[in-house]
């Protein structure tokens, strides 16, 4: 029976009949400006099992059609209290509470009630708590009713954390919110989420693919919690939280957010350039030990094949590293570079049930390599802010080397992050979590100036390997082209100054001064050019033709008209380099010329 700290009504009439309400719609008054409310509901989620973290999970029924036949009716009748409090006018704060039915249909989530209350216009705040079992349901709108009927839109959301007493509590909850979309949860059939708070029962929720779970209300004690989320499809788990968002804070007005990444493994192969034996290392995440009870009753079996490569089988022996994986390391004989298949299989020891697998194609051809590998989970205990992908990134330069600190980011300039810094993979690996669509993943080599992008598309929850051989980023110049377009140069100064594609003009025809163009250096490497300066007014001594790097200058003439050839200039990536000229009097007139240029990249 749920208390309540206020005057409660007792209105209830049958379910068929119109609710009037008592309090402020006393019988004397006049009742000529009333308004009617009816509610519409729309369930995000709904209870289908409560998983204990020590059950049995080889016991349990796998089938969500069996188990909701068991447990309820097809029609789910869900009762509890509708609170509507008056905010404003005479009547501000004013508190009503009426007993509630909603009546749902726990196949398509379709929920409604007879109920209908008559209320004086003005705006009201409704909040609903309903109970089922030993699950709360809670739902909160804010409408101002005017005169005449009115439909009160309302979302039913599934309650996490202690029991909630007081109906008119509802608009304080905290809101925990999911990080996906429509969108993703569209390629999902049946979709599930499991919910644990600080490693209580696992509470498995229904999800309404139409409106989505886009928000569950949180009711427990402010302060740090542990929340771990698991994603079905069917009775199949295919995605988890991250660890590092499973510590959150809950407190009033503030939401908590929560992203969904794929279930998958890892693999490192190390292999030598000839071919031969192989060291393979095989890591796993804890979900798939702890669904069998340990690593005592976990069956693990990797086979590969190739063209080259005859079949392969090995068991795999899987250690806790502590950090919520499992790697096991084996040794594959006489393995050869190519395509080849491989598939993983882990199997309850007990029951023979198969549990999990793996399956992808590897093409292999470097000494170094690191895979993902998408891990369909099947949770014998499960009754059937985004959701992600996993993009595992390999990155070799030209001679097919492992490159390690290579930056690695999106089509926005974002850092996703760099290569070899992770505890797990090769020099060149990098593993992102990124959201479904296409993207660009850019990998850049900052100390040998080389990059390379890929485009691919990701669904929700794939898992997929990309691998990116870089190039060089810069190219030599052969003139005033590419990198050292007339665009890319900066001008200032007196002079009449002109860069075309094989040179750059300086001309003064009096009044003396000069001219600076300038240009960032792209990267390392070496600067060659001609010069020629003419002066044309007589007796002019002084008048200097120059280059300069970071400001510092080199004359190369100021003895009246002369030219001359420069080599082998070395710049650095980031350098300003420039040509200057200069007329020392009022009476100056000349003409500059820098041609034949060349940059050679180092």
């Amino acid at each position: 029976m749920m208390i309540t700290s206020f005057k409660k009504w007792a209105c209830l009439v049958g379910m068929a009949t119109l609710l009037s309400a008592c309090g402020s719609n006393d019988a004397s008054q006049d009742n000529s400006g009333e308004s009617t409310a009816d509610m519409s509901y729309d369930v995000s989620a709904f209870l289908s099992q409560e998983v204990s973290p020590t059950s049995n999970s080889s016991n349990l029924t796998i089938s969500n059609e069996e188990a909701t036949t068991a447990s309820y009716t097809s029609e789910q009748i869900l009762r509890g209290e509708l609170s509507a409090t008056t905010i404003g006018g005479a009547n501000d704060g004013n508190v009503e509470v009426f007993p509630w039915t909603v009546y749902l249909d726990a196949d398509t989530l379709e929920a409604s009630s007879n109920l209908t209350l008559t209320l004086d216009p003005g705006n009201y705040d409704f909040e609903l708590l309903l109970t089922k079992g030993d699950q709360q349901y809670a739902g909160y709108s804010n409408q101002t009713l005017v005169d005449g009927a009115n439909d009160v839109a309302m979302t039913i959301k599934p309650i996490i954390g202690d029991v909630l007493e007081e109906v008119t509590i509802i608009d304080r909850l905290a809101f925990f919110k999911f990080q996906y979309s429509l969108d993703d949860l569209a390629a999902i059939a049946t979709p599930s989420i499991g919910i644990q708070v600080d490693g209580d029962a696992e509470q498995l929720f229904t999800i309404n693919a139409v409106t989505g779970l886009s928000d569950t209300f949180v009711n427990l004690p402010t302060g740090t919690h542990t929340l771990t989320l698991k994603f079905y499809e069917a009775g199949t788990q295919v995605g988890k939280s991250i660890a590092a968002q499973e510590t959150q804070t809950v407190a009033f007005g503030t939401d908590l957010a929560m992203d969904i990444v794929p279930l998958h493994g890892e693999m490192q192969l190390v292999l030598t350039e000839d071919g031969g034996d192989a060291n393979l290392s095989v890591i796993v995440p804890a979900e798939v030990v702890d669904e069998v009870g340990g690593t005592n009753n976990l069956t693990a079996t990797l086979a590969l094949v190739g063209v080259k490569n005859p079949l392969q089988e090995s068991a795999l022996l899987f250690i806790d590293q502590g950090n919520g994986t499992y790697q096991a390391d084996i040794v594959l004989t006489d393995l050869q570079y190519e395509d080849v298949t491989l598939s993983m299989t882990f199997e309850d020891t007990a029951t023979t049930d198969q549990i999990a697998s793996c399956n992808n194609t590897w093409t292999i051809n470097n000494q170094s390599q690191s895979f993902l590998c998408n891990i369909t989970l099947i949770r014998r205990a499960v009754v059937s802010s985004n959701i992600l992908a996993v993009l595992g990134l390999n990155v070799f330069n030209e001679a097919g080397e492992p490159v390690s600190g290579a930056v690695v980011t999106n089509a926005s300039g974002d850092t996703l992050g760099i290569t070899g810094s992770g505890v797990y993979g090769t020099a060149g690996y990098l593993k992102v979590y990124v959201l479904a669509g296409d993207h660009d993943i850019t990998a850049t080599d900052l100390n040998n100036s080389q990059a390379q992008t890929a485009t691919v598309s990701l669904s929700p929850l794939e898992v997929e390997n990309v691998q990116l051989t870089l190039e060089d980023i810069f190219s030599d110049a052969i003139g005033f082209t590419g990198d050292f377009d007339s665009s890319n140069w900066t001008v200032s100064g007196v002079a009449s100054t002109s860069i075309g594609a094989t040179q750059v003009t300086a001309t003064v025809g009096g009044g003396g001064g000069g001219t600076d163009a300038s240009i960032t250096i792209p990267a390392n490497g070496t600067i060659n050019f001609d010069w020629a300066m003419n002066v044309y007014s007589a007796g002019q001594y002084g008048d200097s033709i120059q280059y300069f790097i970071n400001g510092t200058a080199v004359v190369l003439s100021s003895a009246g008209s002369a030219s001359g050839s420069e080599t082998n200039i070395a710049v650095q990536a980031g350098d300003t380099f420039g040509f200057r000229t200069w007329g020392t009097t009022s009476s100056s007139s000349y003409q500059a010329v820098y041609n034949n240029f060349s940059y050679i990249v180092d």
